[in-house]
């Protein structure tokens, strides 16, 4: 009987348990998932078209085709998260039991993605790994040459480069077909014939015109980023002739000869990793080639190749137990084995992950993707546990919305076309060779875009379709007499088409089929019946969701480098993170990335004696700053960078300057700003506060902070005492009558918000107000006012009295004395009440409510939150032990 009841007992346990084993997935709310992981329409059945099956059978079982990223499973709940609340939002979205559907996973009103189940950082080394696109879209056909003798003893199986470049091995890569030895084979053998070095004597044979163009853009020559940091340092006045990789008529060759300045330390071993003829460190998302290949010869960010060919798939076994993605691995860049391209073959269908082997840096690559870099600061974690945290590009990432326009499978070439890359023309300014404007596409409220007509007597028809014809995607989609739209730089863009009264835009890496909205088609919102935002403003100034802000870049400069007081930081440079990974124990120097060379198992290249550290003193996606830009519109700008420097390369060890910033020729600060478009578009804007009414947005900086009134005073402590004065802020770029105090380049064509601009965004005009409520019904903000009770603000109240305050992160600053990071404390802890004065003063009778009283109150409050946030007020109570926490 006992028995008997014992089976019965776990036959209701067992059914019991079932629903507890569901995945959950059918829960979420239909849609929220695909942020991440919906394809293109038919991409699933596409990414079957190249598999395993399809590889040598002796190649290793880890290899995968480029599919998408699958979601995890849910597993059970162990803490309590967003599902344990009740729905706020019940009255717009229909009542929901709790938030579970609405997010989990999903993004904040912020714009960050998060996950809420356990299987999070398997999550992160999916989407690190996953490409984007399917190998049959980017390449088109695919031959593989199974020819015995020769070259093909070894490389059996490798794939045709193209259809159009039917040669020998040895016509391209040199060597010795007719030998058997290995050595004597590859004696003379040119790896990549297509860098920058190789591309005259070989790819200039055809394309002589190409390489020719390649040479003047601004990836080849550095140009841009050169000249800024040489002039933001006051190593060259602005209006010098400029310095150049590929030097052409009235430009000055890099490095400049004769005595360096020690920016051009900084330049070589930091900001020059990234040209095109500098090899990529071997790690997760910075595998590459140079010259032409950097472009057209496609890298995933593992550097794992899906090629038949037997000797990469027999030097790939080597490997297949290394996870790529792992901190340890990505902290040993320079001694790694290289990375190989997916295929034996070059595009035109170039996937947006190649551009962000370079793109990235929390820049237009990293905001396409959704992805903010996290800064380099100490781990909060064992280094046991780190060491296997996934990282990209070295660093580990916030996950925020990423671009409309990437959601909606677009990839960077369907915007940038290839005449920006390789201009006839070379671009003088840093944006000058940017075509693409939104308008370009979309129209304005008033007008349709600009077409283009084909006629096919026009011998230029002829060779814009043989051009488009060589993309996989775009082959016999447009034809003569077809109409397609025209850029702002006049270059037709021949993935485009009218189709009716519509514009259709096909996706060069996918063939997706897009229609393309219309301003002048939709009905227009409130915003854009404000005839000074269609006029004045860019439209990223308001349609940008968020950007990566990177504020007071500090750059230490050292003979040696000591691992033992940098250890516990999560330093991402490739020298430094190899240093202290224990991987390289010589104290040669850091490598000039102008003489570097990628090697089969390592990157090599002439060292500098000497050591640069950067740390920003903040980061952040949220503030962003307005001002006018070269086009005479409002945008958003941005700090590259603001450079505080302290230099402790002296012979007696003393430190030479100490978080200096740098002066420019002209006497201007070396804090620099230049315009920026952020590519994180989409169709919901920030709120008219996020620009009306925001002192931070206008450039004065944090209103509960001090900031500097005078400009005189600022640049007198910073000329003769090498320093900013105390009351100064990294966001503060102008003062209340617009004169600036940081430096905006190039200076007459960039600028901060003038006195009468800054005024107009303080004001709350009728106009304004009117907008604004005319704004807010459109959203339906009533709705949410008429609610009675907010359950959700209660339940958090509960749990946070149960699990406490969060902790907020400690300021970290650079102290110039100790040559230290240091933890900065409230000096003044808060209290219930204001602080009163000891003794009463005497003053004239007053009736409650009048002006006088109203302004002390004021200023109480205002000398009360000076202490808190800057701890500088002269009467504020010192506590007993004001050390801070001394950091490596």
């Amino acid at each position: 009987m006992n028995r008997l009841i014992k089976i019965f007992a776990l036959l209701v346990l067992g059914f019991w348990s079932l629903p507890l084993l569901s995945s959950g997935q059918e829960n979420n709310l239909p849609g929220l998932l695909d942020l991440f992981v919906q394809p293109d329409g038919d991409s699933q059945s596409e990414s079957e078209n190249i598999s395993e099956s399809e590889v040598d059978n002796n190649a290793s079982t880890f290899l995968e085709s480029k599919n998408m990223v699958p979601v995890p499973e849910s597993t059970p709940k162990q803490d309590f998260d967003a599902a344990d609340f009740d729905d706020p939002f019940y009255r717009v979205r229909g009542f929901q039991g709790n938030t579970e559907k609405v997010l989990q996973p999903g993004t904040t009103l912020d714009g960050v993605q998060f996950q809420n189940y356990g299987d999070s950082e398997k999550f992160v080394e999916r989407f690190y790994r996953e490409s984007g696109f399917s190998i049959d879209k980017v390449y088109g056909k695919i031959k593989y040459l199974e020819r015995r003798g020769g070259c093909y003893t070894c490389h059996q199986g490798i794939e045709e480069i193209s259809s159009n470049h039917r040669f020998s091995c040895v016509r391209c890569h040199g060597g010795n077909r007719r030998v058997r030895s290995l050595p004597d084979a590859h004696k003379g053998l040119v790896a990549n014939p297509s860098s920058m070095k190789n591309a005259p004597r070989f790819c200039g044979k055809c394309h002589d015109s190409h390489v020719k163009k390649i040479e003047r853009s601004l990836m080849a020559t550095a140009k841009r980023m050169i000249n800024i940091t040489r002039f933001g340092w006051g190593a060259q006045p602005a209006n010098e002739m400029p310095h150049s990789l590929y030097p052409g008529e009235q430009e000055q060759p890099y490095p400049p000869s004769g005595e360096e300045h020690a920016v051009d330390g900084f330049l070589k071993t930091k900001c020059l990793r990234c040209h095109l003829d500098a090899p990529g460190p071997h790690r997760p998302g910075d595998y590459r080639s140079t010259g032409c290949s950097a472009c057209h010869m496609i890298y995933t960010n593992d550097g794992i190749s899906l090629s038949h060919d037997r000797a990469i798939q027999g030097l790939q076994k080597k490997d297949k137990k290394q996870n790529r993605f792992e901190r340890k691995f990505a902290d040993k860049s320079l001694s790694n084995r290289r990375g190989y391209p997916l295929l034996h073959k070059f595009t035109t269908a170039i996937p947006s992950v190649q551009c962000e082997h370079c793109h990235n840096n929390n820049g237009v690559g990293e905001e396409y993707e959704g992805l903010f870099a996290k800064p380099a600061r100490p781990r909060s974690t064992p280094k046991s546990i780190s060491d296997e945290k996934p990282v990209l590009y070295g660093k580990e990432h916030e996950f925020l919305v990423p671009d409309i326009h990437r959601e909606k499978g677009m990839h960077c070439i369907d915007c940038h076309i290839g005449d920006e890359m390789k201009p006839e023309i070379e671009p003088e300014g840093l944006h000058s060779a940017v075509q693409i404007r939104c308008t370009d596409c979309h129209g304005t409220a008033s007008e349709k875009p600009e077409g283009y007509l084909l006629i096919e007597s026009d011998s230029k028809t002829k060779q814009l379709i043989k051009k488009s014809n060589l993309n996989p995607n775009l082959k016999r989609k447009i034809r003569a007499g077809d109409t397609v739209l025209l850029n702002s730089g006049s270059s037709p863009m021949m993935h485009t088409k009218q189709e009716k009264d519509q514009w259709i835009l096909y996706s060069k890496v996918t063939g997706k089929k897009h229609t393309i909205p219309l301003l002048k088609n939709i009905k227009p919102s409130i915003a854009h019946q404000v005839p000074k935002h269609m006029d004045e403003m860019e439209c990223s100034a308001c349609h940008a969701r968020w950007s990566a802000g990177e504020w007071g870049m500090h750059l230490i400069r050292e003979k040696t480098f000591t691992p033992q007081k940098w250890k516990d930081w999560n330093l991402t440079d490739p020298d430094l993170s190899s240093i202290l990974s224990g991987n390289e124990t010589g104290q040669q120097g850091m490598i000039n990335w102008l003489s570097a060379k990628s090697l089969p198992d390592s990157i090599e290249g002439d060292r500098l004696p000497e050591f640069w550290l950067s740390v920003f003193a903040e980061t952040g996606w949220s503030d962003l700053i307005m001002g006018k830009n070269e086009r005479g519109k409002y945008s958003i700008l941005k700090p590259r960078y603001q450079y505080f420097i302290t230099d402790q390369t002296s012979p007696m060890g003393i430190p030479t300057k100490r978080a200096e910033p740098p002066l420019t020729l002209d006497g201007g600060a070396g804090l620099i700003w230049t315009t920026y478009s952020p590519h994180t578009i989409r169709k919901t804007v920030r709120s008219c506060e996020s620009c009306h009414q925001n002192k931070l947005s206008a450039g004065l900086g944090d209103p509960l902070r001090q900031s500097i009134q005078d400009t005189t005073s600022f640049f007198d402590e910073l000329r003769f005492n090498n320093q900013v004065l105390p009351q100064f802020q990294l966001k503060q770029g102008v003062t209340q009558n617009g004169e600036p105090l940081q430096t905006p380049f190039p200076s007459g064509e960039i600028r901060f918000l003038n006195e009468d601009e800054i005024l107009a965004l303080q004001e709350t005009t009728d106009s304004y107000r009117a907008y604004r409520f005319l704004n807010l019904r459109e959203l339906n903000f009533p709705r949410l006012l008429s609610r009675q009770e907010f359950p959700y603000d209660t339940r958090h109240r509960v749990q946070e009295n149960i699990m406490g305050p969060p902790q907020l992160q400690d300021d970290l600053y650079y102290d110039v004395e100790k040559n230290q990071f240091v933890k900065i404390t409230p000096k003044n802890p808060a209290v219930d009440s204001f602080p009163t004065q000891d003794e009463p003063q005497e003053t004239t009778p007053q009736e409650p409510g009048t002006l006088q009283e109203e302004s002390k109150e004021q200023k109480n409050i205002v000398e009360f939150l000076y202490d808190i946030f800057q701890g500088q007020g002269e009467e504020a109570p010192q506590p007993e032990n004001n050390e801070p926490e001394p950091l490596p």
